[in-house]
This record gives C-alpha cells, sequence and structure tokens, in this order.
C-alpha cells in the first residue's frame, strides 16, 4: 500500500509561480501606453510649480 503525497512538489509550484509571473508581465504590456517623453514632468521638479497630477496625495 503507498500513499502519495497529494501536494504539489517545490518545482511545480516554481513552475506555476514563473508563469504566473510571465503572463501578468505579458498582460501588462499589452495593455500598456508607452511613455511620451516630450509630454512627462521634470524627473526632478523640486520647486517648478509643477504638481503632479495621477497620485493620491494630490486629492488635498
Amino acid at each position: 500500500m503507498s500513499l502519495e503525497n497529494p501536494l504539489p512538489s517545490r518545482i511545480t509550484v516554481a513552475h506555476f509561480c514563473i508563469g504566473f509571473v510571465v503572463l501578468l508581465l505579458l498582460l501588462d504590456s499589452w495593455q500598456a501606453q508607452p511613455i511620451n517623453p516630450y509630454d512627462a514632468p521634470a524627473p526632478v521638479a523640486i520647486g517648478s510649480g509643477v504638481a503632479p497630477e495621477a497620485a493620491h496625495c494630490t486629492n488635498f
């Protein structure tokens, strides 16, 4: 009488995790829009008066 372990092995779980991450990356790259470098704000805009538009902290 042999009892098999019903849980998947570490290798199987690792393959599923890697596949899930690859799937998320593919979905994200499919839905993403390229960044327009001429429309983007300056990387360092301290004191320039340019306010961000999409962050939750700008809703004050």
